[in-house]
């Protein structure tokens, strides 16, 4: 299978995102402490909305019209015309930058990291931009090496300057500033390479904004969702409830969603091929692929997270937000695994079909409730009540972009492979349950094996989600390997 081919060469990109991820949360939580730990979580999120909002739309029209324009033959056009999107969107990201300096001028621990942020705008667009123009062109080790050199330099220089200074949550920016820019020496180039003697028409650049920045929208809308609670909980609970409830968080959602995303890499370039070649019909195939590959990796994943939330927060976490993040850790992994859903699957059809308008609009409906879930419960259960508002919210989303999205392509659900792999995951309990507690990182591993043996083992055993194929293709795929 092409999928799998494709999930093992973006299986590096996807250990470096793990390893990055949960080096953040031990690292900084450490190094940080509770409250400025808070304030890294709360403007990296800021950040990250403004970069959606404006920068995502050239973004996303590269991923999406870089095969269109492989096939068709005008590259160096495609290219001019994402790159004259970029520097027009660069603007934009300019004024909110200016805006949100103004806002926290008074706050100096705050004000000190946008300086960052603002250098991180441009740097991060080129590199993103040439990251979905590799992986639409399914140039996958280039993308790996980029994807991959992007976050363990800006961690590993994050982390040093946090350890050697007192800058404070200003440490990681700096980290991901120094790793784009030397990224920025390479893509930058490549990318103007790229554009040369190309044409940005006023009406290709018409058409991408007009998919671009519904698809930004949408994005943007779904990061709301996973973000609106910690400045509801700043508000209400503090900034260092921020911090316990961002570390959480931080293990929990990130991971799960780097599982559906690795799926996503794999198997959305070749279900947007599908479409472009044969249509929706061969769509719909690739995508029940991508889909029961998301549960096989995710839904267990999501099941171990909330059987070793303990012992995971005890060797991760640091001890000033270990409490609060232990406890949410369960029910954010399942929530992570919803999200991976909607934004890596079900959003999928509109993106294809291009009314990614309509898309954005739908998106407001669960946006909407989860802030007003969160008004209404983080005063009254506190963390817990983002919890309860981030799960509610996520299952509205999923049924109301999949319904939806059935009238241009029909993007299934696999009920019976998902309860065979959810049959294999039940039988991860009381497996793990038997080992005892001993400590936190030994604890955790004995686990974390305990159960991924047991699951992999049932799994076979019932061919949960195509289980047996997967590790048939993988067999072959290492025999049929040139040996020197």
């Amino acid at each position: 299978m092409k999928l799998i081919r494709h999930l093992a060469g973006y299986l590096p990109a996807n250990i470096t995102s793990a390893l990055t991820s949960f080096g953040t949360v031990y690292v900084f939580t450490r190094l940080l402490g509770a409250d400025e730990y808070g304030r890294y979580a709360l403007m990296f999120s800021v950040m990250s909305l403004i970069h959606t909002v404006t920068l995502a739309p050239g973004e996303a029209a590269a991923y999406r019209y870089t095969a269109q324009a492989n096939a068709r033959g005008d590259t160096a056009d495609h290219y001019a015309t994402v790159r004259a999107l970029l520097l027009r969107s660069l603007a934009f990201a300019a004024i909110l930058t200016l805006i949100l300096t103004i806002a926290v001028s008074h706050m100096p621990r705050y004000l000190r990291i946008l300086p960052w942020i603002a250098v991180l705008f441009p740097l991060g667009t080129i590199i993103q931009a040439t990251l979905e123009a590799h992986r639409a062109s399914q140039q996958v080790q280039r993308y790996v090496i980029v994807y991959s050199t992007k976050l363990l330099g800006g961690f590993a220089v994050g982390a040093l300057v946090a350890f050697y200074t007192h800058i404070g949550a200003a440490a990681p920016f700096i980290g991901l500033t120094c790793s784009s820019a030397v990224l920025c020496l390479f893509q930058a180039p490549w990318l103007m390479r790229a554009a040369k003697g190309g044409h940005a028409d006023p009406a290709r650049i018409r058409k991408y904004y007009a998919y671009g920045l519904p698809v930004a929208a949408a994005l943007s809308l779904d990061l709301l969702l996973s973000v609106a609670d910690r400045f509801l909980i700043s508000l209400f609970l503090g900034e260092a409830a921020v911090g316990a409830y961002a570390a959480g968080y931080g293990v929990a959602d990130k991971t799960i969603l780097l599982l559906c995303a690795w799926a996503a890499m794999a198997g959305a370039p070749l279900v947007l091929a599908a479409f472009e070649e044969e249509g929706p019909e061969a769509a719909q195939r690739e995508a029940r692929g991508l889909v029961s590959t998301m549960l096989l990796l995710g839904l267990p994943a999501a099941t171990g997270l909330a059987l070793v939330a303990e012992p995971l927060a005890e060797a991760l976490i640091g001890e000033d937000v270990r409490a609060g993040a232990t406890r949410i850790i369960p029910w954010i992994a399942f929530a992570g695994l919803m999200n991976g859903l909607l934004m890596h699957y079900y959003s999928e059809a509109f993106q294809l079909a291009q009314k990614t308008r309509e898309q954005a609009l739908l998106m407001i409906i669960p946006a909407g409730i989860n802030i007003i879930a969160n008004i209404i419960l983080i005063p009254l259960i506190g963390m817990i009540g983002a919890v309860v508002a981030t799960i509610g919210s996520y299952v509205i989303g999923i049924l109301v972009i999949s319904l939806r999205g059935r009238r241009y392509i029909h993007f299934p659900f696999p009920f019976f492979a998902a309860g065979k792999i959810a049959i294999a995951c039940a039988a991860m309990w009381p497996a793990v349950m038997l080992v005892p507690h001993f400590g936190s990182w030994l604890e955790l591993f004995c686990k974390a094996a305990v159960g991924g043996v047991v699951y992999i083992a049932v799994a076979l055993l019932i061919d949960a989600g195509g289980a047996r194929a997967f590790v048939q293709d993988r067999l072959r795929t290492s025999s049929d390997a040139p040996t020197t």
